[in-house]
């Protein structure tokens, strides 16, 4: 007979608040652009009870089973992004020029934000097939695991370029340098793949602002508003009627919630695209730095809570998962929220939650139903999981 698993109420708590608070950011962004209230609050209550109870279910898969056919979920995530070349949505294509949503009767996909849980289990596999098999690690195995790591990331890298999804691929490259630390790749090929990043970012800023430069990036099918978002980012005023209206806007509404936020039901400052790119300027318009901040705490706890759920396993291949998760998340939401302040580019990252759209809500209560399955452990020492033969122990 089974063991019942016991429910996290540590992790649960700002799980709830996150989806209540979902609901009440798109009720605000409605009421502050004038739109009809109901059908935008009943599609998100319908998008929280969707993730509900994807995250009851996800929590109730053994995650001995998850990793161990990894490979298989990876495969067929890859399979829906590469349907994307044919089966688009053709009216968010005509809109931004990029095939990233898949059309399914009345409903929009996006394959993308599904493949950050395959993509993290693929590499947790590889990751643990690579210690199982190794009883002295050496810098050059440690070499050869990324290679495997990385050949294993290229399809979809591969798919994000077709997409033209510059912005989810920095998730996926999050992820990856994650994965490398906490499994203890040596530190010098981590410091020359950082060295080697940095130097790639840079080359990008030079070629932005020079005009051999963006001609080069445009063969590389880099879109113009892409280019355009790096610069204006550099120089904000500069731009602020033109290339940089929408990140000036976002600052100025944030900035007019002042210390406790703003009564009303009109917005003060216009702001396009709130209730996705830019919902964080509800919250920093409607309840000032007060709750700007506790929104900021909440997402604290809620990484912090995720990082011990699989600590608290003793479990490589939990611990592995929780912190890819908790790097992606982090890195959407300093991002996003980063991008609204006027501190980082716009890349279109969603914020975790609160950001509309469904695909992406139901994605993040995936992944945290599955850390919310991983059963606790006792003192014992963690020990790998041999995908071909036992599983996790």
């Amino acid at each position: 007979m089974l063991r019942r698993k016991e429910w996290n109420d540590a992790l649960l708590l700002p799980i709830f608040l996150f989806l209540l608070l979902s609901i009440w950011v798109q009720y605000q962004t409605a009421v502050l652009e004038g739109k009809l209230v109901q059908p935008i609050v009943v599609k998100q209550l319908i998008f929280s009870g969707l993730a509900l109870a994807t995250l009851l279910t996800a929590r109730r898969l053994p995650f001995s089973f998850l990793v161990k056919y990894a490979p298989l979920w990876y495969g067929l995530s890859l399979g829906v992004m590469v349907l994307l070349q044919w089966y688009y949505d053709p009216a968010m294509f005509e809109l931004t020029g990029t095939k990233r949503w898949l059309r399914i009767g009345p409903l929009t996909l996006q394959p993308s934000e599904m493949m950050k849980i395959t993509f993290i289990l693929m590499l947790v596999h590889c990751t643990l097939h690579y210690e199982q098999r190794t009883q002295n690690r050496t810098w050059q195995s440690d070499w050869r695991y990324m290679q495997k790591s990385l050949l294993l990331a290229l399809p979809t890298f591969l798919l994000m370029f077709l997409q033209r999804d510059f912005g989810t691929s920095l998730v996926f490259v999050c992820i990856l340098g994650a994965l490398f630390i906490i499994a203890g790749v040596n530190k010098r090929i981590l410091f020359c793949l950082a060295g080697l990043l940095a130097v790639l970012g840079s080359c990008l800023l030079l070629f932005v602002f020079t005009e051999w430069g963006r001609a080069i990036l445009k063969v590389l099918h880099f879109k113009e508003y892409q280019l355009n978002r790096i610069e204006a980012w550099v120089d904000p005023q500069k731009y602020q009627d033109s290339i940089s209206f929408q990140q000036v806007r976002s600052m100025l509404a944030i900035a007019t919630g002042g210390f406790t936020g703003k009564a009303g039901d009109a917005a003060w400052v216009y702001v396009p695209v709130r209730e996705s790119d830019m919902i964080f300027t509800v919250i920093g318009e409607k309840f000032g730095f007060i709750g700007s901040s506790g929104v900021l705490f909440l997402y604290v706890y809620l990484f912090y809570q995720l990082l011990v759920a699989g600590m608290q396993t003793n479990k490589r291949a939990a611990l592995y998962f929780s912190v890819g998760l908790v790097f992606s998340l982090v890195f959407q939401t300093v991002e996003n929220i980063g991008a609204a302040i006027g501190m980082l580019p716009l890349t279109g990252i969603p914020l975790p939650f609160l950001s509309q759209g469904g695909t992406s809500l139901i994605t993040v209560c995936l992944g945290l139903g599955i850390v919310l399955g991983m059963e606790k452990s006792g003192p014992k020492s963690c020990r790998s999981f041999d995908p071909q033969t036992k599983g996790i122990d």
